[in-house]
């Protein structure tokens, strides 16, 4: 699957658009709804563009320290056989008590100074307008929608392209 974000934005520019103006529609217009809006979408989107440049980044540097072997082409197909062959467990422990080490940079993984600013934001930001007297928590939650459905949308997207 080719990533294509231009139509990604464009589906959260646009959701984002038809969902306040449907808050707007069962509200009312006012101040209060529109900040508290967009600040649940822009604060929701900073945490997951944050979160996906970390992992990204965490995997290209996983990568880079890992060797890929080619398989040789299979150009003739054997015939496969009609009787299922008899598979033999072996009971590792390995997997199931974890080093330090790989607990720590999994743990480093999940946290970055990006994202941990994103969470401060979204914070921060939710009480001040809570302090100010403009938060709407309908707003906020209805701005929590916007992305899944555009995820949703863009995926079906894609897979038809």
């Amino acid at each position: 699957m080719i990533l294509k974000p231009k139509i990604l934005i464009k589906l959260l520019l646009g959701l984002n658009l038809l969902f306040l103006a449907g808050v707007f529609f069962y509200k009312g217009i006012s101040f209060e709804l529109f900040i508290s809006f967009e600040f649940g979408f822009l604060a929701q989107n900073l945490i997951i563009v944050f979160s996906f440049l970390n992992y990204k980044n965490f995997i290209y540097k996983a990568a880079k320290n890992y060797t890929f072997t080619q398989r040789p082409l299979q150009i003739f197909a054997k015939k496969p056989h009609s009787f299922p062959k008899i598979v033999k467990f072996i009971h590792v422990d390995d997997d199931l008590k974890p080093k330090f080490k790989s607990i720590f940079k999994n743990t480093l993984a999940f946290f970055s100074l990006f994202k941990l600013f994103a969470y401060v934001f979204l914070i921060a930001g939710f009480l001040y307008l809570e302090f100010q007297g403009l938060m709407s928590i309908f707003a906020l939650f209805c701005a929590m929608f916007v992305t899944p459905i555009a995820v949703l949308i863009y995926n079906f997207l894609i897979r038809k392209c």
